[in-house]
């Protein structure tokens, strides 16, 4: 993306006209038909065939008695059949929903009867943990499994548009979050806030193509969860949309080369993966020009090195499914000084300056505005947050208060305005009575050049370091020294105060399904080693199985 332009304001002209994701799908066929849209393991389907079975689609539910306000639940893994759902949920005016394939069983199972939804399209081989309770439990509901099953009723059905009305305050989905702390919670959003999430991105950021280069968007992140904030940029921009049936390294590096992506949205994990990659220098990716990156804090030493790498193609944004993004950016051209060099990690370690018609405020534990500089609890006023979890006012009166987002976060505004994240609040490590943010201590260890992913969690009373190493020390055996030079170079670079009681080599931090690190796992993990004294030099290396 690049700085507002001609192209910007048409794309901004758009959005002020548009008032649904059905008028965005819509126009997006009308304007692109031979244009490819989406790439996924079945091929290429141009706008005019994902159009077609789109239609089909629709028609089939209209057929089974769905009507506008419905919900429509999907199990599928990350393949385009995902995408012509949410398109055709967004023609015939049902409302999307979707499950993760990571989400435990029990928990799917929870979250369908919580909801009811009128149709579940699902994948046999995710759903067969479920499925006989599901069609116990809700004799009513429809189902669809991917498959022949899915073909024949698109076959079975000719292609029609929606003929319902559809309007800018009509619910159009629900979004689940990750369930990773426990049951997921639902959000419902309008079309107006999801375009209005659009129309302040467009403020900033150029929603069409620059140049003559062909658009082609590649997920890096599941489209089950911050991957779908890509459709209507996708649809605007008449882009084609990679659809990666994984996300390790070599996967995204190899269709980036073959499908000469120009914009790929990563996740930090992603992109620290694609550093440590020995086989990078086989791929070409000159032809990225934008990466968007989020869904946790990226490490400053880790985005400066990408830089060096990759070049000033880099944008970070802060978001989250109650507030949704953007509230704050960091630019490409904010990355990078007036030699195109990459910032200080001052800078880098930021998620940037909080976007006009947005506020956020730094608060105390008694909900007290905080003054520039102290560290407290992140709170948001957006026109694009949320109204409530679905059917939860106790989880909603826990995180929105007299209008404000209690985003979960804590961190402090630096002099020039820039906001720094130093993580969840319900990370924090207490040791003594003194409470320690995990990102102050993280971010250093990520400046050691052993440091692949690195996570401070609570064992106990003490502070424990956990870190994994990249590609090439991981051959190096002897662990405990590796731990004891850590030790050595925090304590050169860090605060006294702020020195971890104990430093942990495993061979991977476990990642949830968005390639975020697991907090809750790694102490489990810490729970199920050996015990072992207290300190930097065990007596023997001990390797944590990951």
């Amino acid at each position: 993306m690049t700085l507002p332009s001609l192209r910007g304001l048409t794309s901004r002209f758009l959005l002020s006209r548009l008032r649904t994701a059905r008028a965005v799908a819509r126009l997006a066929f009308r304007l692109h038909q031979r244009k490819p849209a989406l790439i996924d393991r079945r091929g290429t389907l141009s706008y005019a065939q994902l159009q077609e079975r789109v239609l089909r689609l629709q028609a089939w539910m209209r057929a089974q008695g769905l009507r506008k306000g419905d919900i429509v639940f999907t199990l599928l893994p990350e393949t385009g059949e995902q995408y012509e759902t949410r398109l055709a949920t967004f023609e015939n005016g049902t409302v999307f929903a979707s499950f993760h394939k990571h989400l435990p069983p029990e928990a799917a199972l929870a979250m369908i009867e919580r909801v009811r939804p009128a149709l579940f399209i699902h994948d046999p081989l995710l759903s067969a943990p479920i499925l006989d309770a599901v069609r116990a439990r809700l004799p009513g509901l429809r189902l669809l499994a991917l498959g022949a099953d899915y073909e024949q009723a698109l076959a079975g059905h000719a292609p029609a548009w929606g003929t319902e009305e559809v309007g800018e305050e009509d619910l159009f989905a629900l979004h689940m979050t990750s369930g990773t702390t426990g049951l997921p919670k639902a959000i419902g959003y309008s079309h107006r806030k999801y375009l209005d999430s659009m129309r302040l991105i467009a403020r900033s950021i150029d929603l069409r193509p620059s140049g003559r280069q062909r658009p082609v968007h590649m997920l890096g992140v599941p489209l089950t969860g911050p991957g779908s904030g890509m459709v209507l940029p996708t649809l605007l921009s008449g882009a084609v949309l990679v659809m990666p049936e994984d996300f390790r390294a070599t996967t995204l590096a190899a269709l980036v080369q073959q499908h000469r992506v120009t914009r790929a949205f990563l996740s930090p994990s992603a992109i620290i993966d694609l550093l440590d990659e020995p086989a990078l220098q086989q791929y070409d990716l000159s032809s990225l020009t934008h990466v968007p990156y989020g869904s946790e804090m990226m490490p400053a030493p880790k985005i400066a090195e990408a830089i060096r790498r990759f070049g000033p193609i880099f944008q970070q944004g802060y978001g989250c499914l109650e507030a949704l993004p953007p509230i704050t950016w960091l630019l490409p051209h904010e990355h990078v000084d007036v030699h195109g060099l990459p910032r200080g990690h001052d800078i880098l370690s930021t998620v940037g300056r909080v976007m006009d018609g947005v506020e956020v405020v730094i608060r105390d534990e008694q909900f007290r505005p905080l003054p520039q500089g102290q560290t407290g609890l992140i709170t948001v006023r957006t026109p694009v947050r949320f109204e409530g979890y679905w059917l939860d006012p106790e989880k909603t009166h826990e995180t929105l208060r007299d209008g404000w987002v209690v985003m979960g976060d804590v961190g402090h505004f630096d002099a020039e305005g820039y906001l720094h994240v130093l993580g969840r609040s319900a990370d924090r490590v207490q040791r003594g009575g003194q409470m320690l943010n995990p990102r102050e201590i993280e971010e250093v260890a990520h400046c050691h050049p052993a440091v692949k992913e690195t996570c401070l969690v609570q064992h106990g009373a003490v502070a424990v370091l956990v870190v994994s190493l990249r590609q090439n020390w991981r051959a190096q055996r002897n662990w405990q020294a590796l731990e004891h030079d850590i030790a050595e170079y925090l304590a050169q670079h860090l605060a006294p105060g702020l020195q971890p009681d104990d430093i942990r080599v495993v061979e991977e931090i476990p990642r949830s399904f968005l390639n975020k690190m697991l907090r809750r796992e790694v102490r489990l993990m810490l729970e199920a080693a050996p015990p072992r004294a207290h300190g930097h030099a065990p007596a023997a290396p001990t390797r944590l199985a990951a």
